[in-house]
Formats: C-alpha cells, sequence, structure tokens
C-alpha cells in the first residue's frame, strides 16, 4: 500500500491541500514534475538578480493568503497605489484618491480621463470597498470592457488607463476577462497594496512548502497517466492511491475527462540591468501608446532592493498581449521604453527574458468560492486550482482548502 492521499503539482493550490490534510491527521505525497515547489510561482537568480516568472504582485487584501502566509516573514516591499501613465510623450499620475488623497488635485488636473471619469473612479472604490466578495462574482455576463463603458467611463480614461492597468493583470489588452473578475481586483487593490516578498515571490510557495512536516515530495517526476487508484510516471513506476487531488491542470491526464483544451493568457516579460530607475519611486508605469510593445514597467529595486545586488537596478517590462504571438527584438523593447518615457540617455543591459505561454487561464465561469464537493469528480478524484474559481493566487490557494476538505469528508481506509 502506498500513500493513501497522493497530490499531483506543488504549486500553491498543492501546498495548502497538503496543510489541511497533515492537520486533518494525514500524510499525503505530492508528486512534482518541474525540480521546486511554486508552479507558476517561480524566482529565478543570475548573478544577484531575482527574476520572477512574470511581473507578479501579492495583493495583500487576499483573505486566504492573510491566513496562510506570514507577512512579516515575508518582509513585503509595497508598491504605491496607483500608477504611473505615459501616453503621447508625456506622463500622467493616476490614484486611487481614497487610498491616496494628498495626490488627488494632481490627480484632478492631469489629462488622463475627464473630470468625470475621477468622480466615477472615486466612486466605484467606495462601492466596490463596501461589497463582499461573493456579492462582487454576480453573474451578469459583461466583459470588463462592457462594464466601464456601462458606467460611464470615457474611451480616453478605458484606453489610457484601464486597458493597460488591468490589462497586464489580465493579461489580455481587449478586457475581455468578466467583470466579476474586474470588480474583485479593482476591490482588492482600492482596500490593500500590491507587494512582493523581499527575497522575490517564490518565498511565497516555499514558506507553504517550508511549513509541511508531515508531507513527502518528489520532485522532477511527471504523471504520464491516472489509472484505477493509480498515478502511473513517466519511466514506469506506479504510485496506488486512495484519494487524489490533482492540482494542476488535469487535461491529458484524465482520459475520462476527454482533452477539454484549457485555453491560457499568455506573457512575455523581460528584465533588464538599468542605468537609473526610470520611474524613482515603488510604482507601476503603463504605457499607453498603442503601438508600443510595452504594457507596463516597473523598477523591481525601488520596491525591494534585494532584487539587484547592491547600487544595481533590476527593470522589468511586461509586453502587450499582441506582441507575445511574434516576439519583438530586444532592441525594439528598449527602444519603446526610451520613446515612451522620453529617456534616450538611459542605458539598459539585457538579462532574461520569461515567455510563458500557459500564464493565466481562461475562464468563462467566474466564482469566487464553491462548496468542497463541487472539487470532486470522482469517488476517488478531487480537482484544485484556480481555474476552478477564478485566475488568482487567491483563488488557488482556496481550491486547495476545498479540496483537502472533499478529501477530508470522505476519509482514508
Amino acid at each position: 500500500m502506498g500513500h493513501p492521499i497522493v497530490i499531483i503539482g506543488a504549486g500553491v493550490a498543492g501546498l495548502v491541500a497538503a496543510r489541511h490534510l497533515e492537520k486533518a491527521g494525514f500524510k499525503p505525497l505530492i508528486i512534482e514534475a518541474s525540480a521546486r515547489a511554486g508552479g507558476r510561482v517561480k524566482t529565478d537568480e543570475k548573478n544577484g538578480f531575482l527574476l520572477d516568472h512574470g511581473f507578479q504582485v501579492l495583493l495583500t487584501e487576499y483573505r486566504e493568503a492573510r491566513e496562510y502566509l506570514d507577512y512579516d516573514a515575508l518582509d513585503l516591499r509595497h508598491f504605491n497605489p496607483g500608477a504611473v501613465i505615459y501616453a503621447g510623450g508625456r506622463s500622467f499620475r493616476i490614484a486611487d484618491p481614497l487610498r491616496a488623497p494628498a495626490r488627488l488635485p494632481g490627480m484632478v488636473f492631469s489629462p488622463v480621463g475627464t473630470l468625470k471619469d475621477k468622480f466615477l473612479m472615486w466612486q466605484l472604490s467606495r462601492e466596490l470597498k463596501g461589497m463582499e466578495n461573493d456579492a462582487l462574482f454576480a453573474v451578469d455576463g459583461k466583459t470588463t470592457e462592457a462594464f466601464l463603458r456601462g458606467y460611464g467611463f470615457s474611451e480616453k480614461i478605458i484606453s489610457q488607463f484601464f486597458r493597460p492597468f488591468f490589462g497586464g493583470i489580465f493579461l489580455e489588452n481587449q478586457l475581455k476577462t468578466g467583470a466579476a473578475m474586474f470588480r474583485f481586483v479593482f476591490r482588492t487593490f482600492s482596500l490593500g497594496n500590491a507587494a512582493v516578498p523581499a527575497g522575490g515571490m517564490e518565498e511565497i510557495p516555499r514558506q507553504l512548502a517550508t511549513a509541511l512536516k508531515q508531507t513527502t515530495f518528489q520532485f522532477g517526476r511527471k504523471v504520464q497517466t491516472i489509472g484505477e487508484q493509480e498515478v502511473h510516471l513517466e519511466g514506469g513506476q506506479v504510485i496506488p492511491f486512495q484519494q487524489l487531488i490533482i492540482a494542476t491542470d488535469p487535461n491529458g491526464l484524465l482520459s475520462r475527462l476527454g482533452d477539454q483544451g484549457m485555453e491560457y493568457n499568455r506573457t512575455q516579460n523581460l528584465y533588464f540591468r538599468a542605468s537609473r530607475s526610470p520611474l524613482g519611486e515603488p510604482t507601476i508605469g503603463l504605457v499607453a501608446d498603442e503601438n508600443n510593445t510595452i504594457n507596463n514597467f516597473c523598477t523591481m529595486t525601488d520596491v525591494a532592493p534585494g532584487y539587484a545586488p547592491q547600487d544595481e537596478v533590476l527593470l522589468s517590462i511586461t509586453l502587450k498581449d499582441w506582441a507575445a504571438q511574434d516576439p519583438p527584438p530586444v532592441e525594439t523593447v528598449a527602444a519603446d521604453l526610451h520613446s515612451a518615457t522620453g529617456q534616450a540617455d538611459l542605458e539598459l543591459t539585457f538579462l532574461a527574458a520569461y515567455d510563458i505561454p500557459k500564464a493565466l487561464p481562461t475562464l468563462d465561469t467566474l466564482r469566487y468560492d464553491l462548496p468542497a464537493t463541487q472539487f470532486r469528480i470522482t469517488e476517488d478524484i478531487v480537482l484544485a486550482g484556480d481555474y476552478m474559481l477564478n485566475a488568482s493566487l487567491d483563488a488557488a490557494m482556496r481550491s486547495g482548502r476545498r479540496a483537502a476538505e472533499a478529501v477530508i469528508q470522505v476519509g482514508v481506509a
């Protein structure tokens, strides 16, 4: 008899599931195809620079994150609220007036949108802060773009702020993502901070994995197929189970599911060593010019100096989604940054590029939560992953908890 409970995938969902199983007295086995825990939340070290796999942040108001993570131990470093927008050779600031009231005068008179847009931004922030998360996911069938237009926002602020800012979060600039996701993310940004651990985003799964004391890991083991209460690994090893949690994309693993062809949004992220910070503060720069390859950029060392060796500057650049199909040359990206910021003398040295085809699942139905029973697909198999709810770190953690609860309800002989 092998491990009675097996988890496929050592991403955030699988790690949270293991935590709950341990609390219930179980000793699960986690099988992970890569060499370390983390899933899509990974950080590479290159010559003293910390390079996250794609531009990622932790939203501190995520309820599940506050439950499972020790923020003090992560030594979180926060971004300033809002963003700096670059359009037509000029730059303008936009901020949440409820979070940064001192910046309200500058925002009111900035050319980003109309005065009505600024009022609507304030009004929407107030409305969403007063709603519960479940209510944010009320089914209305609207896309984010349709919601914004229906709310009364002008084309100017949609194109100059909402499209690059939320396009960078959703990894698609058309704002086709459901309005429920927009409401959830907008509210979460309004209530808390965007932050990164001082040691890189991988510190999040590393902290979750380190807390597990009764869980066994097998890294570098790729699952080939799943049979009747057996996991078949590449190389011929067979691992029996009584209960299985699939905490990764199940397509291709379960013949009974068929190949449903889950779709994903893609991201391309480039890192440069810079002679100085083009921003000069811990914030995000948004490039609103349509023909510019860059969607957003951030000087990581303005936020967290430990992302680079002492006195070095690390710049992260995320490209627009349309650029992802045909990666532009590094020289084009550098030239586009110079053009957007007007800083032609900014020296850039290319460090690395990450092309991530499966960065976020694209979901037709968005949910904040589901009962644990809805995560079970057979008597002995449970699913976990952000694709079960919504594309967020919060959803990944919640799905892991619900999957574990489904297993615990059944129990293991």
